[in-house]
């Protein structure tokens, strides 16, 4: 079994620089006080990012770069696949896999736009993610379909076609992919529990952690969004949630979705959890967009607090892979929020708000 400093050295060393080399709050702001989306775009030319400036002077699409930014985000993973191997390399894969089941969400999205809601689908096919990444996906022949019970026949030879079948019911009688969507999301987390259990001590405590603490966080945001936008019971809410979290239990989150000062709920969890995040939630809305945004940026922080443990920790361990993807992941997020309030045109003050 090789040492932690063998199996982490050069990774670890690799992956500190790429990270002190990730877009900082200055540019974000530079690219939030851009006059224009043209000139938010070229402040992309001279960064890693460039291929944003290409894409939009070759197509003047936004879609098209957020399709460049993901393909730059999958091949991360592709990237670190070459660095790591045995269990550390089990785990990357299934970290990939989250791109797989979003992509498998947006082409069923499609098909249910076209075959349910009788929606034109052409132009939005331009914007789905065509490579493979574990499983083909046979996208073509998903929205050739005519029912659900195709496309599981289509997808014979994957794990998804188990899902679909579990939820089909639902589905139709519904006339919604909710349960569709949320059993892929406990395929996903399922799945890398399963590979975080297989690591070594260490890493696995690391690890498990992480992925705990990002399963609370989707929960909190769940909970809020389906009361707040789509009024749904709260024994239906509950039933979609992910298993696997870290801290916050059912009564957790049956307190956030009863409360009518979810700010009031999440800052006493804060506190016993994150102590010194809680002034973030002295902040007070009457609009239910801007609590929904106040408490993603809450979520965002308690996620950097978490990373920011890992940074200052032992360096010889999963953690840098994890906060690598994790700081990746967000600086991808805030460029795609930036850009596309530029192009609504909505101000500087409110950008930064949002990230």
């Amino acid at each position: 079994m090789a040492s932690p400093v063998k199996k982490y050295g050069f990774i670890n060393a690799k992956l500190r620089t790429r990270i002190s080399k990730i877009l900082d709050d200055e540019f974000m702001t530079r690219l939030a006080r851009a006059h224009t989306l043209v000139e938010a775009i070229q402040l992309f030319k001279e960064t890693r990012f460039s291929g944003i400036e290409t894409v939009y002077t070759k197509t003047g699409d936004l879609k098209m770069v957020e399709l460049e930014l993901l393909k730059y985000e999958i091949n991360l993973y592709v990237e670190i696949e070459k660095y790591v191997t045995d269990n550390v390399l089990s785990f990357v894969r299934v970290l990939a896999s989250r791109y797989e089941v979003d992509n498998l969400k947006n082409i069923i999205r499609l098909w249910f736009d076209k075959i349910i809601r009788k929606r034109d689908i052409q132009d939005a096919l331009l914007y789905i993610y065509g490579e493979r990444i574990h499983y083909d996906l046979h996208r073509d022949q998903i929205l050739s379909a005519e029912n659900m019970i195709q496309i599981a026949e289509i997808l014979k030879d994957t794990p998804y076609a188990e899902i679909i079948q579990k939820t089909r019911e639902e589905v139709e009688k519904r006339r919604s992919l909710f349960a569709l969507e949320t059993e892929l999301d406990v395929y996903y987390y399922k799945m890398l529990i399963a590979e975080v259990d297989k690591l070594e001590k260490s890493d696995r405590a690391i690890a498990r952690r992480i992925v705990g603490v990002e399963i609370d966080l989707k929960n909190i945001n769940l909970i809020v969004r389906f009361k707040n936008l789509y009024d749904l019971p709260l024994l239906d809410a509950l039933k979609y949630l992910l298993p696997y979290g870290h801290s916050v239990d059912k009564q957790v989150l049956s307190d956030v979705y009863a409360s009518q000062d979810v700010a009031g709920v999440l800052k006493s969890f804060v506190q016993k959890q994150y102590s010194g995040l809680d002034a973030l939630l002295t902040t007070q809305s009457t609009e239910s967009y801007s609590r929904l945004i106040l408490i993603e940026r809450v979520l965002d922080q308690i996620m950097m607090y978490e990373v920011q443990k890992i940074l200052l920790g032992n360096p010889f361990t999963i953690g840098i892979i994890l906060v690598y993807f994790i700081r990746k992941r967000n600086e991808i997020r805030k460029i795609i929020t930036i850009l596309n309030a530029k192009y609504y045109k909505i101000t500087d003050d409110r950008i930064m708000g949002r990230i």
